[in-house]
């Protein structure tokens, strides 16, 4: 990255961007509550890059407007910020067939950028697992003998680490790479053999999550992480990491 290089991380707070913003005290961590201040403080600076992770993950959306505004008003408000690369945290949701808050937000986030960024970057990342995360169907099953979860058996999921996508984030800020990428690994899992990986034996439920299976293509020529497989992604992360 450049000498002079301000680096603003949004979404700070937990997930992926508070697994950035931690790596770096220098980082700049916009939240909601100092968006403005960050926003005013750097229309002025001439060698920024951008690391958007925040999104609005609400299921059952109660307040219409916050959900625009934590999704696409915050997105076109930064990509207004002067800034030599923008680098957008995405989904592979977005390839789901059935349409939904999340998915629609994320291509409407993803169009944003793309049009209105300098150099953007978009990581249509799967499911990640690290220190951040939150509390899920994953953890539950790993951390509890018999959890009751809302999700089938057949349910699948598609892993990668977060230290491995973070890693990535900061050296792509060296190099010219843009453009739109998949981050997965290979193959995906269901819950149902994620429970007898673990062995552990949860009360399942009926609605089906399906991950869609998604190559990372491209960006296999410049990160090696996408080559993991997803079972190694998993017995890495129990292996290394305290939860």
């Amino acid at each position: 990255m450049h000498l002079t290089d301000r680096i603003i991380v949004t979404g700070a707070n937990s997930g992926l961007g508070k697994c950035i913003a931690d790596l770096d005290d220098s980082f700049i961590k916009l939240t909601r509550s100092n968006r403005k201040k960050i926003m005013n403080n750097f229309y002025n600076e001439s060698s920024t890059v951008i690391i958007h992770c925040a999104f609005n993950n609400s299921i059952d959306v109660k307040d219409y407007y916050q959900y625009v505004d934590d999704n696409i008003l915050l997105t076109e408000e930064l990509t207004s910020l002067p800034h030599r690369k923008f680098i957008y945290l995405s989904s592979i949701n977005v390839y789901r067939e059935e349409d939904s808050a999340h998915k629609l937000s994320k291509l409407f986030a993803e169009s944003i950028v793309n049009t209105e960024a300098t150099n953007p970057l978009v990581i249509r990342s799967s499911a990640m697992l690290g220190k951040t995360m939150r509390y899920n169907s994953f953890l539950k099953i790993l951390k509890e003998q018999n959890p009751t979860l809302s999700l089938s058996e057949k349910s699948s999921f598609n892993y990668v680490l977060q230290k491995d996508l973070a890693s990535f984030i900061l050296k792509s800020i060296k190099t010219d790479i843009v453009g739109t990428y998949n981050f997965t690994s290979r193959g995906n899992i269901t819950l149902k053999k994620l429970s007898d990986l673990f062995g552990t034996k949860p009360k399942f439920g009926n609605y089906i999550y399906d991950t869609p299976e998604v190559d990372s293509g491209e960006l296999k020529k410049y990160c090696g992480f996408v080559n993991k497989s997803c079972i190694d992604v998993i017995k890495e992360f129990r292996t290394n990491y305290e939860y």
